[in-house]
């Protein structure tokens, strides 16, 4: 029953907080306003708890994680590389969703049991499919061909979105903290719920006038 009430809990906190994302999409001034509250908040609030502010990893790891990737998708927000922002925000939380339903569900053999010990092959496998099926409707709703491209492009994202997941999840680890924070119910902190999309935008801001030829 639990396991039921946090599912629902972390899908309404998932479902409201794209929502956020999409509607604030549609203006760059607020969406970029949002953003830098989101990294704000991490930088005060929850970047503490992973490291002493005394201790030189608190500051040396800071400007490459997370501040840089943020800094990274506010520059993805132009009327050019909006599309691209918004597919690979989508299929960050739809790797996530994937990954945690079948994890769940049929869950059985571990990755990294020592960083992350939730985190099955299973899971990963299911947060593929779930991208996959995601980005297939996005071509589907605005009558874009279908190619390889799809495939591709869902397995580099789902690759990134599990070693973002499980890189925060090392410094969790380390840090001997189960969440980043509080303020997202079912999800933990912000930095929890990001924690993909940093390394999959980091990606697509890097690869992006290559990305936009296909979408």
């Amino acid at each position: 029953m639990n396991h039921i009430n946090s599912f629902y809990l972390r899908l309404i906190t998932w479902i409201i907080l794209s929502l956020i994302l999409l509607f604030f999409m549609y203006s760059p001034v607020y969406f970029n306003l949002f953003i830098i509250l989101v990294l704000l908040e991490i930088l005060i609030f929850e970047w503490k708890n992973f490291f002493k502010i005394t201790d030189l990893k608190f500051w040396f790891i800071m400007p490459f994680y997370p501040i840089l990737p943020f800094i990274l998708i506010l520059s993805l927000n132009t009327p050019v590389y909006k599309i691209l922002l918004v597919v690979s925000i989508i299929l960050a939380f739809s790797f996530d969703t994937g990954a945690y339903i079948t994890g769940k569900l049929i869950g059985k053999h571990k990755i990294a049991p020592k960083i992350s010990p939730a985190k099955t092959w299973e899971g990963v496998f299911g947060g593929y499919l779930f991208c996959l099926l995601t980005l297939s409707f996005i071509f589907w709703f605005f009558n874009k061909p279908f190619s390889l491209f799809i495939a591709w492009f869902t397995l580099i994202i789902s690759a990134l979105a599990f070693f973002g997941d499980l890189f925060e999840s090392y410094l969790k680890r380390k840090a001997g903290i189960k969440d980043s924070g509080n303020l997202l119910p079912g999800h933990g902190g912000f930095l929890d719920r990001f924690d993909s999309v940093l390394f999959i935008t980091t990606f697509c801001y890097i690869c992006r006038d290559f990305l936009i030829k296909y979408l």
